[in-house]
C-alpha cells in the first residue's frame, strides 16, 4: 500500500459507461508498531443513465500489523433523492464488539454495540479491496470475515498462480496480470453479491486493473482509467 495512491475506474454495462469509481489512500500513521492506512472511495453514476443513480462515499481506517490488514473504522455516506444516509462502524478488538451508528438526514436510526467472537479481524466494504491485493500473489484460497449491513458475513477469494494477459481500454497492448475469483456472501452497494472476478498487475504494487461484478442490473465491468502512484508505472 502506498500513501497518496489514487486509482480511477470507469464502470461499464456492456459498452455503456455507467459511472466512475475513485480509490484513494489519503494518509498513513505509524504508532506502537501498527501502521494505519486511511482510504477513501467515491462512486458516482453519470447523469442521464437510466435505472442507475449512485452517489456514495466510503472511508476506511485499516490497521496493518504482523502482515495482517483489517478494518478499524468504516464510514459510508449515501446521497439520494430523499437526503443523506450515514453509517459508521468502529471495531473494538480488545473488547470484541463493534459500535454501529446509522443516521438518516441527521436523525439517529441505529446506535448500538454488536459483540463478536474473540480473535476475529474483520474487513469492511472498502478494506476488503485492499485485503485482496495483499493476498493476490499467494495462489491460495481464503475465507475472509466481513462486517456488512450490521452483521457478520464473509467473502471467498480464490487466487490463481497462473498469469493471464488481459486488455483494458487505456492500453493498446495486453497486460500480464494475476487473476482472482471469488464469492461475496453478502449484498453490497447497488446490490453487489455473488461471484466476481478481478485482475491485478503482475508486480509489487498489485494494482487492480479490471473486475467483473454482479449487481442489480446484471454483470458490470470496472476498468482502470487513470492512476497516480509514486515510483510505479504500469508496463
Amino acid at each position: 500500500l502506498s500513501e497518496g495512491e489514487e486509482l480511477n475506474y470507469v464502470v461499464y454495462y456492456g459498452f455503456i459507461k455507467l459511472g466512475e469509481v475513485n480509490m484513494n489512500i489519503t494518509g498513513k500513521k505509524v504508532e506502537n508498531n501498527i501502521t494505519t492506512y486511511f482510504a477513501r472511495s467515491e462512486m458516482k453514476s453519470y447523469k442521464g443513465v437510466p435505472f442507475v443513480n449512485l452517489n456514495n462515499v466510503f472511508e476506511s481506517d485499516m490497521e496493518f500489523k504482523e502482515n495482517e490488514l483489517y478494518s478499524k473504522r468504516f464510514k459510508a455516506i449515501e446521497f439520494n433523492e430523499d437526503g443523506k444516509v450515514v453509517i459508521e462502524y468502529i471495531f473494538n478488538y480488545d473488547s470484541n464488539f463493534v459500535k454501529v451508528k446509522k443516521d438518516y438526514n441527521g436523525k439517529t436510526e441505529i446506535d448500538k454495540t454488536i459483540p463478536f467472537n474473540k480473535n476475529v479481524k474483520f474487513q469492511d466494504g472498502l478494506s476488503l479491496f485492499y485485503k485482496a491485493r495483499m493476498n493476490s500473489f499467494s495462489g491460495d484460497n481464503f475465507l475472509i470475515p466481513v462486517f456488512m449491513n450490521e452483521t457478520e458475513t464473509s467473502v471467498n477469494y480464490y487466487f490463481s498462480a497462473t498469469k493471464e494477459d488481459i486488455s483494458i481500454s487505456m492500453f493498446d497492448e495486453d497486460i500480464k496480470s494475476v487473476r482472482c475469483n471469488g464469492v461475496a456472501n453478502f449484498e453490497g452497494v447497488f446490490g453487489l453479491t455473488g461471484e466476481f472476478a478481478g485482475w491485478f498487475s503482475n508486480d509489487r504494487a498489485r494494482v487492480p486493473l479490471k473486475s467483473q461484478l454482479n449487481v442489480l442490473i446484471g454483470n458490470i465491468t470496472l476498468e482502470l482509467d487513470s492512476y497516480k502512484r509514486n515510483g510505479w508505472k504500469l508496463r
